[in-house]
Parts: structure tokens; sequence; C-alpha cells
């Protein structure tokens, strides 16, 4: 066969292909520079010269931004920790209360800059997630679960005890966050901070799970015993994934101890932890861009509804009872039912319909 037959044989160039590559970049510069300009908007509640309301802001402005920013740092480390290593836990906040713990302890009384006090959080959050994993090398299913509640409400007696042995009941406070000289003293040099830092921390999971590691930890997720007969040591690896993830939620923890100025045990309850379950089971379970989804909408949803209600004050009837009266029982019932209907109808989240949507659309 000669060069002539390979070359009459051989494929034509696809260029579909290198032209999604360029439409996907050219999406991706458009998100970077509508995400820059997000904050502007917010702050100066105007477009082009024209003010703009706060429903058509949807109620929104750059505070709860900033909170659902710090949140979705939460999300993608338990969901990493769920839906990649299949490891339940119930005790995330617990290490939320490490970082704002471990922040007190080196910013606020041994005066530490901002940056090295994150990297304590990390070490200190690390250090606690290795020992909520140890359970998990004995025990399994509701055990384990039952054993990282346990781990949340003994994290959180420590933070209440530190809380009223050094501050009292005025809670613990924080002195501002500075980086290189620069002070995050308001809501928008917060913004600028928190989205490099979920962008990066999204990054760095998205990749790990490419490398041997994290195909592994699928594997183990999906198949215990088979990853086992397979040579890998799920053991160290549950302890890895707990210690990673952990690093992560205190790092969250410390930032948003920074970020309130001031913070009690009491904002570490239950609760707290189970809004990070239902963020990933609304943006779907395994799903690193579904985390981001789910915490969006479960920080900026209320306060949507919140200006729906603003507006139906004047009103009367069933739409007052339910948007001003009601307004927190209907937040809940939101939350409720549509965690619900994606558990029966959508198991995959968000994420997951918006991927059957694009398959359906991109279908040749």
């Amino acid at each position: 066969m000669n060069t002539h037959t390979l070359l009459a044989g051989a494929p034509a160039p696809v260029l579909v292909p290198v032209r999604a590559k360029a439409w996907r970049w050219l999406a991706l510069l458009a998100a970077v520079a509508l995400l820059c300009w997000l904050p502007v908007l917010l702050t100066e509640r105007s477009l082009f010269g024209m003010r703009l309301s706060n429903m058509a802001l949807l109620n929104l402005g750059l505070t709860q931004v900033n909170l659902m920013l710090i949140a979705m740092l939460g999300a993608l480390s338990l969901n990493y920790l769920t839906g990649c290593a299949g490891l339940i836990s119930i005790g995330h906040a617990a290490f939320y209360a490490v970082g704002a713990m471990t922040a007190a302890v080196t910013g606020t009384q041994w005066g530490w800059p901002f940056p090295l006090v994150l990297g304590a959080a990390a070490l200190a959050g690390a250090a606690a997630g290795v020992l909520a994993g140890l359970p998990s090398l004995r025990v399994r299913g509701l055990y384990f679960v039952l054993s990282t509640f346990a781990v949340h409400y003994i994290v959180v007696y420590l933070f209440q005890e530190y809380q009223f042995r050094f501050f009292d009941v005025v809670g613990v406070p924080y002195a501002p966050a500075t980086l290189a000289g620069w002070a995050l003293s308001t809501p928008m040099r917060w913004y600028f901070f928190l989205l490099p830092l979920v962008a990066l921390i999204y990054i760095g999971l998205r990749n790990t799970m490419r490398t041997r590691e994290g195909r592994a930890m699928r594997a183990m997720r999906d198949h215990e015993l088979a990853a086992t007969a397979a040579g890998i040591d799920v053991r160290i690896l549950r302890l890895k994934a707990f210690a990673f993830t952990s690093a992560i939620a205190s790092v969250a923890g410390a930032v948003y101890a920074y970020y309130l100025s001031n913070v009690t045990s009491e904002a570490f309850g239950i609760q707290f932890a189970i809004q990070f379950i239902a963020m990933i089971i609304i943006g779907g379970m395994g799903s690193l861009a579904g985390s981001l989804v789910g915490a969006a909408v479960w920080l900026l949803l209320p306060s949507i509804i919140t200006g729906f209600a603003s507006k139906a004050a004047g009103s009367s009837g069933l739409l007052r009872t339910l948007l001003v009266d009601d307004k927190a029982q209907l937040v809940q019932l939101i939350f409720g039912l549509l965690v619900i209907v994606l558990l029966i109808f959508a198991p995959e989240g968000l994420a997951g319909i918006g991927r059957r949507l694009r398959s359906r659309f991109t279908r040749p």
C-alpha cells in the first residue's frame, strides 16, 4: 500500500470540534466578562445610566452573592466527598466551625496575617477531617453517617466552650481581612477575592477527578469490593478524601467568619449542615458544576421571594398570606418540594437536567 492510498483512505479533517472549541472559549470569555461586571451592576444598580429597580435585579445585592460564593466552597467540598468519593457526611458544618475557631485563635488572638490564617485553617481542617474519617475504616452506612453527626456536635460544643471562655456571649470578633496591604473592606473587594478562590478550587477539584487517584475514588464510590480487588487501598483513599475536602470547608469557614466579622457557635447549627446536603441534591450529586448551581439556588431564591413579598405587601387574600405573612414557611415549602421532586424525577439534579437538554439540542 503506497502513500497515495493511505492519504486517500484517511478521513477528512473534522472542523466541527475546532469550531465548537472556539465557541466554548468565546462563551467562557463572555462569562468572565459578565462576572466581572456583575458587582458593578449590583452596586450602582443601573444599566447604561438607566436606574434599575430592586425587582429588575431580583432583589439581589452583592452581600447575598458573596455569601453564595462562600457557600459554594462548602457545596463543592461536600459534593466531592459524597458525590465523587461516596462518603456520606451530615457534619460538614463542623469543618466550617473548625476554620472559624482556627481563624479566631491565629487571627484574633495571635494576630497572624490573613493568608497565614487561611493556611492554618486548611491544616486544622485536614487534621479534623482525618479524625472524622477514622470511623469509616470500621463502620459503614448509617453507623458512619451517625458518626459524622456526632463529630458535628462535638466540634460545635468545643467552639461554644472556646467562645464563652474568651469572648463570652457577644461572639468571636474578627479583624478586617487584608491581602498584601489590600483590605477586604467592601463587598466588591470581597467579591473579587471570593470569585477567583471559588474558580481555583472548582478547577482544582475537577482536575483531580482526572488523575489516577480521582479515578480510583470513583471506583471506590461505585463498587468498593471491586476497587479493593483492583489493588486500591480504599482506607487511605477515604482518609485522603476527608482531609482534602475538610481543608476546603475549613478555609471556607475562616473566610465566612472574617466576612461576617463576628460569629457565635449558633451559626454552625445542624441546619447549617443540612443546607449543604440540600445544595448538592438540588445541583446534582457527583457534579461539581451542579454544586455551584445548587448553592446559587439555595442562597439567592429567598432574596428573590423577599422581593416579590415586598411587592405584595399592599395586597390582600391568599397572595398576601403566602408572600408576606408566611414568607419563611413558603421558602421552606419551595425548597422541600424542589428536593422531593428532584429526588423522584431527576436524581441527577439540575446539572443532570441541563446535560439532557444540551444533548437533546446538540444531537445531530
